[in-house]
């Protein structure tokens, strides 16, 4: 159906989005009198429409109070069924107690039958020919303590005198230490738990209802999965499949894999146009029924999908706004990778003809790219090197199509998990050559030219089809859900280059953590940080994504401050001889407002201290653009009103 064909807006057959709008996901906006709405008037393009809204059916009136009578009565016949079939006592199950009897009487019965019970011994060896074979760990301690009780046996202890009487304490605590609930069991009781294996934690097994489940592993697997590849699409589906058939082991990695992908999904949710508060609140109480069993998921057995709920828990931790350290899952799960040799099976045997080689590369690569990033962050060491993952680099054209992008309209199509595997190769080299200790060591000539090479080849491998194009034209070209992943990756590029031009401008000490609030005010305080670029681009595409309390700010929250702080710095020295544009300076003020929304309610000292530092700097920013404004002002002639 053609949007000429519309009738009036406000009428009941009016459509609520053209098709271009509705596949680009934004509002559909239209003037009065025209024939297609602004966004394809602007773009030149054929607005249709498929969907009209049907004219709601009129309510008939019933007479409400005689329904009500109707249900009601229902309601009593159907209780007067239940009652009339449940079971009558007619008299108590058990004889009333005797009151005459004396409760003591009852006790001391109950004794005698006890005692009258056979000993039954829980081991079948003799456990005194088991502990003399046994050498004695403290032979001077049991000499001694033989000495003692031969003595006491022997009547070789001093003699009590006659007027001697124990104290009314004394009494007391040994009528206590008589009663038999206070005997002490045998030590070698123990013993038999030995034999016992302990019962596995088991977490809650709740699942939300199949339509709800089904809506969320598609939004997952679509917006999520489809760039970050944790898991294979059909393994995933067959195992929420079981789960949801009640034909689950029970096992904590089962439950914790399941809620892994539910509460991935309901925080890509939360980024949606369609967002509530809701989403990131169940999102975290998944990640709250997960956490308890992280105890036994570290010590579990080593297998490919552990390695997958590892990562998984990691990205909810980092995307939750109560963050917390969550460096030691992605480096357990890398370790587990490495130990199953995973990326080693290109000569597979028979036994090993199921293995999915290509999802397991990819795991292990996944892997490698967070706990890379984490030491660009934290300048924390790296669990493993470059060299030690003999994995190959993904291939830039899948046969299943996983990492891939394709625009909403156009012939754009781009591998963002390759592209991603090539900037976390150049980030491993920046961490072995500028910032590992061995770096430390390195003549100041050498640290620059090494520097210098890795920003090179970082500006090389930014120069590609996907971030020459502008932030707006990102916007139009993708969807929401891979513009987050584009912003994610231009993080952690900004990142990487952030931190080198830092400790070039802090006196070259790799130790120096540039994203601490201690060297922001520092780096505040430089002319020319020389990354001003990359941080307008970086900020450009953040203020055209939401960036208000949802989870992708939490995980850029380093990079944000860091931004703010480059670009505000690098436009308060340029003052009075350039300024930026009010477009700009209305971005970052959006920006700053946001990162107040995320301190929210959190309690974190030095993200708060970060924040206090870029309101600091935009107030500078805005007092010198006043006063550059007035300058000009009262420069003009003629002596025109000043209106502030």
């Amino acid at each position: 159906m053609s949007s000429a064909g519309v009738e009036k807006r406000g009428s009941a057959t009016t459509v609520k989005a053209c098709d271009s709008c509705r596949r680009r996901k934004r509002r559909c906006l239209w003037s009065t009198g025209a024939r297609s709405c602004n966004y394809c008037l602007q773009l030149k393009e054929e607005c249709t429409t498929t969907h009209v809204r049907k004219q709601r059916a009129k309510s008939q009136k019933k007479d409400r109070i005689v329904d009500y009578e109707r249900r009601i009565k229902n309601l009593e016949s159907l209780l007067n069924e239940k009652s009339a079939t449940q079971p009558q006592v007619d008299q108590q199950p058990l004889e009333p107690a005797d009151q005459s009897i004396p409760l003591s009487t009852w006790v001391n019965s109950l004794r005698s039958e006890v005692d009258a019970h056979p000993d039954i011994r829980p081991l079948d060896f003799d456990l005194d020919n088991y502990y003399d074979a046994e050498p004695d760990p403290v032979p001077s301690l049991a000499s001694n303590l033989t000495s003692v009780n031969s003595s006491s046996v022997n009547g070789t202890c001093p003699p009590m005198p006659d007027n001697f009487e124990p104290s009314a304490e004394y009494q007391v605590e040994a009528a206590l230490l008589q009663d038999p609930s206070f005997e002490t069991a045998f030590y070698t009781d123990g013993l038999s738990l030995v034999k016992v294996a302990p019962e596995p934690y088991t977490c809650d097994a709740y699942l939300p209802s199949p339509e709800l489940g089904i809506l969320l592993l598609k939004e997952y697997l679509m917006d999520s999965n489809t760039v970050f590849p944790l898991y294979r699409p059909q393994s995933i589906v067959e195992h929420l499949r079981i789960c949801y058939e009640g034909r689950s082991d029970n096992s904590a990695l089962a439950w914790a894999s399941v809620y892994v992908v539910f509460g991935l999904a309901h925080r890509i949710r939360g980024m949606s146009a369609t967002a509530t508060a809701e989403d990131d609140q169940v999102a975290d109480w998944y990640l709250c029924k997960i956490l308890p069993t992280v105890s036994g998921l570290l010590v579990a057995e080593p297998t490919f999908g552990l390695v997958q709920c590892l990562l998984g828990l990691a990205m909810l931790i980092r995307s939750s706004k109560d963050y917390t350290p969550h460096g030691l899952y992605v480096s357990t799960a890398l370790r587990i990778a490495q130990s199953l040799a995973y990326s080693d099976h290109d000569d597979a045997s028979d036994q090993n003809a199921d293995i999915d080689i290509d999802q397991q590369r990819r795991v292990l690569w996944l892997a490698f790219i967070m706990d890379t990033e984490e030491n660009i962050f934290t300048n924390l060491p790296t669990t493993h090197r470059r060299g030690d993952l003999p994995s190959t680099c993904p291939r830039e054209d899948p046969h299943d199509a996983l990492g891939i992008v394709t625009a909403a309209e156009g012939d754009l199509k781009i591998n963002i998990f390759a592209l991603r595997v090539q900037l976390v190769l150049i980030q491993s080299d920046a961490i072995e050559e500028i910032f590992s200790i061995r770096s430390r060591r390195v003549p100041p000539e050498e640290f620059i030219a090494k520097a210098n090479r890795i920003l090179g080849r970082l500006e090389a491998w930014h120069n590609n089809e996907l971030f020459r194009r502008t932030p707006e034209q990102l916007m139009e070209l993708l969807y929401r859900s891979d513009l987050f992943h584009t912003l994610a990756i231009e993080a952690s590029y900004f990142a990487t280059v952030f931190r080198i031009r830092a400790i070039l401008a802090l006196g070259m000490d790799p130790r120096i953590n540039p994203f601490s609030f201690v060297n922001l005010t520092r780096i505040s305080e430089v002319k020319d940080l020389e990354c001003f670029k990359e941080a307008d681009q970086f900020l450009g595409i953040l203020s055209r994504t939401p960036h208000a309390e949802i989870g992708i700010c939490w995980m850029l929250k380093f990079s944000i401050a860091a931004a703010l702080v480059t670009a505000l710095t690098h436009s308060i020295h340029a003052l009075p001889q350039k300024a930026p544009s009010q477009i700009k300076i209305k971005e970052w003020s959006e920006i700053v407002q946001s990162m107040s929304l995320l301190l929210k309610g959190k309690e974190d000292p030095e993200l708060v201290q970060v924040h206090k530092l870029t309101m600091m700097l935009f107030t500078r920013l805005d007092s010198g653009l006043r006063a550059k404004w007035l300058q000009e002002v009262s420069a003009r002639p003629g002596g025109e009103t000043v209106r502030l």
